[in-house]
């Protein structure tokens, strides 16, 4: 492949060097030999194989090496100082501003790695200690005969101190703004790198880009499902089963690479218009890696060849970063992109942070903040914060702008036990949040409309923040970083804030669910009939002929099992059940024959079905009113569905025990308008018919009150005419929803 004037201008003589004999110990792992246990980014905290923290290693040496930064935005830049293959590494750091540097300088981004084994480096004349994925970075980008000048966290930042550390995080952006070039080093080669890397580019990226771009906005979604796909035939045409298997070990194998799934990518590819990828001698644009992960990136659920099975959870969530990434470079590149309707809202950016490697919990805000206008509105990056209190309030924050998307990553389901944050905040450090988040319909809106979050201006919000009672102060074991922080937002660990309901009712039934980490295949589809069968023997028991939205009882639970999505997460009604479950609940009752045959199509129901994750992440529940529902597989009978207004799911609550001296937090006995009730939010929940904001305008029409009286009901009912009343054509509903009349009605609802 020949050399760009930028590959020669960076590299000497035009390629990282291939000739290090610096190469790992027999006995040494590398970051790419790492397995997921391997923590990544920014400011790891190294375990009893080190001695000492990464931030305490050049402690002693730190005062004289790193001298006050002055001026604005100040920096320091790195010199790389040139030499033979097999000389030590000597670099020098230069004080400078971005004003004075800005275009003379290259960015890097890579993967900190594990800290054992730092590696030692001439630094000016001080011996420097940095981790070893970052020596053999500086080894591959130091040229024989030229000085390299490249700005390099580990290095650049004094790591001692949190204080310039912090003011460094928050102009990060602004470092990659102003590079000449961001270099992405992806570690050392493998075996599976150098076809990745030339497969990727070989691609027509342009078309692949272009392609991404016109599947993103309103109507033009249903592209997606028409978008090009790597294992549609012609992409591989020419090649065999045999070559064709090494060839997708080796692409999703590099997709898999730690780099993907740092969180602090997401600034340090998007911010510079000139990104190249390293690997080995290897170099890539930025945009043949994308098209790349966008042509392995599935069209809706797909069964993925037997060959790398194992390696897809890792590997969704890292093309789901790479689309980020491409997301946010149209909306700053928009002359080499072409104009572009995406907002960078900070709501939308955050809420998938959770599939993203970070060693220090509050780097999954402070990461995301740096690519958004306004990120001072929403935090201040101080790493005295400890993270629980630092995700508190920036939940109070989208409950000040009355945006509640958030809750879709809160809730204890998504909690680890015992957590000092409120259940309706968000754990964005809890690494399985995506097992247990519905996979919603655009058309869903179960409580209205959600507004989005406007930075620096609060909206009238029907949510506040309030300061628990006394009698109320939750129990929590408290890490000593939390027991030593003295701050005023240290409160909102004990706060709960007030939702405002449209709809509640207790569930009275649950079904199985399945754990499929303990059972083989085999044993896991005969529980999963044994499950259904044992749904539809409690369906049998119930009285009504008919759902509430009409549909008969049985075709209301199959559509529930499948969230009345087809595997296009397309809605579906009572027809497509009709045409697709015999087939579908044959098959299953016969173990799923040829399941892992790449060359069987399964029956058409079977991708919706798995979509939707009931039985396994979620299980089928009914409420006293009639309800059908998904919900966590942690739920219980007496548990509480319910839908928030402007929350586009429903949740599910559990009611905590009532305390006998309780007092509201104006002194005040319970009333029935403040009753001494709390919640705690465990997730996300399907609630069949109730999905499409019919809870708000059923109410809108009626005037449903909350715990109705009989006077009240008599005139919801009176204005129903038995389902045939003129407010049900207004509503295009049938009739039967006057039966969960008592369940609606505007309420407020305090979360713990």
């Amino acid at each position: 492949m020949g050399q760009t004037a930028a590959e020669k201008l960076f590299f000497s003589p035009g390629e990282p060097n291939p000739e290090c004999k610096r190469s790992l110990g027999a006995s040494e792992v590398s970051c790419d030999a790492c397995n997921a246990e391997i923590k990544h980014g920014p400011y790891w905290q190294p375990g009893a194989a080190t001695t000492k923290a990464m931030d305490k290693w050049n402690s002693e040496i730190a005062p004289s090496l790193y001298q006050s930064l002055e001026g604005e935005y100040p920096l320091r830049l790195l010199i790389i100082h040139p030499a033979a293959p097999n000389e030590t590494l000597k670099t020098e750091l230069i004080p400078t501003t971005l004003d004075q540097a800005q275009g003379c300088y290259d960015a890097t981004s890579y993967t900190w790695g594990a800290p054992e084994n730092p590696e030692l480096i001439s630094c000016g004349d001080s011996q420097l200690w940095v981790q070893r994925n970052a020596f053999h970075m500086m080894l591959d980008l130091r040229r024989p005969d030229k000085p390299r000048k490249v700005w390099i966290d580990a290095v650049c930042i004094n790591q001692c101190n949190p204080d310039e550390r912090a003011s460094q995080v928050a102009m990060m952006h602004h470092i990659y703004r102003r590079a000449g070039a961001t270099w992405v080093w992806l570690g050392r080669p493998d075996e599976h790198t150098s076809a990745a890397m030339a497969y990727a580019g070989a691609l027509d990226a342009k078309k692949f880009v272009k392609e991404f771009l016109d599947c993103q906005f309103g109507s033009n979604w249903y592209r997606f499902a028409k978008k090009s796909y790597f294992f549609d035939g012609f992409f591989n045409a020419g090649l065999n089963a045999s070559e064709l298997e090494h060839l997708t070990v080796s692409v999703v194998s590099f997709l898999n690479r730690p780099w993907f799934s740092r969180v602090w990518i997401q600034q340090e590819a998007s911010l510079c218009q000139k990104v190249r990828v390293v690997c080995g001698s290897d170099i890539v644009d930025w945009d043949n890696i994308f098209a790349l992960a966008w042509i392995m990136c599935p069209r809706y659920t797909e069964q993925w060849p037997d060959c790398v099975q194992q390696m897809l959870n890792r590997t969704i969530n890292n093309i789901q970063a790479v689309r980020i990434i491409q997301r946010v470079r149209h909306y700053y590149f928009q002359d080499v992109y072409g104009p572009t309707e995406t907002v960078l809202g900070f709501e939308g950016l955050v809420e998938s942070v959770s599939r993203y490697e970070a060693t220090d919990p509050r780097d999954r805000i402070y990461a995301m903040g740096n690519i958004i206008a306004h990120s001072d509105q929403w935090f201040e990056v101080d790493y005295r914060v400890p993270w629980q209190i630092l995700y508190t309030d920036v939940a109070r924050r989208f409950l000040d702008a009355g945006a509640l998307r958030f809750l879709k990553n809160a809730g204890r389901v998504r909690q680890e036990a015992d957590t000092a944050i409120p259940s309706w905040v968000p754990d964005y450090s809890y690494r399985e949040e995506s097992r247990y988040m519905i996979s919603s319909s655009t058309l869903w809106r179960a409580g209205g409309n959600s507004q989005y979050a406007i930075p620096g201006k609060t909206l009238a919000s029907a949510s506040k923040v309030g300061q628990l009672p006394k009698g109320r102060k939750r129990q929590f074991p408290m890490s000593k970083e939390l027991r030593d922080f003295r701050g005023p937002k240290k409160s909102l660990l004990q706060s709960f804030a007030t939702f405002k309901c449209l709809m509640s009712d207790e569930v009275t039934y649950v079904g199985d669910y399945i754990d499929h980490d303990t059972g083989d295949l085999s044993t896991n589809i005969t529980r999963i009939v044994e499950s259904i069968r044992k749904d539809i023997d409690y369906i049998g028991t119930l009285e009504a002929p008919t759902y509430i939205n009409g549909d008969t009882l049985l075709d209301a639970y199959k559509l529930t099992l499948i969230m009345s999505c087809d595997a296009q997460q397309e809605i579906v009604s009572s027809d497509y059940i009709r045409a697709h479950w015999e087939e579908w609940f044959k098959w299953y009752k016969q173990g799923c024959p040829r399941y892992w045959d790449a060359d069987f199509k399964a029956p058409a129901m079977n991708l919706a079905f798995e979509s939707s994750a009931a039985t396994r992440t979620f299980r089928f529940a009914a409420t006293r009113h009639g309800y059908f529902c998904l919900v966590p597989r942690m739920v219980q009978i007496g548990d509480l569905i319910a839908i928030f207004q402007s929350y586009e799911l429903a949740v599910v609550l559990r009611r905590l025990p009532s305390t006998p001296t309780h007092q509201d937090t104006q002194g005040q006995k319970p009333s029935r308008a403040t009753p001494d009730s709390y919640f705690e939010l465990l997730g996300d929940a399907y609630v069949h018919g109730m999905m499409e904001n019919e809870a708000r305008c059923i109410i809108d029409e009626f005037d449903c009150r909350h715990e109705p009286t009989q006077a009240q009901l008599n005139k919801m009912l009176k204005a129903s005419g038995g389902g045939q009343g003129e407010p049900w054509a207004t509503l295009s509903l049938c009739g039967q929803y006057e039966r969960i009349f008592e369940t609606l009605g505007p309420r407020a609802v305090r979360l713990v």
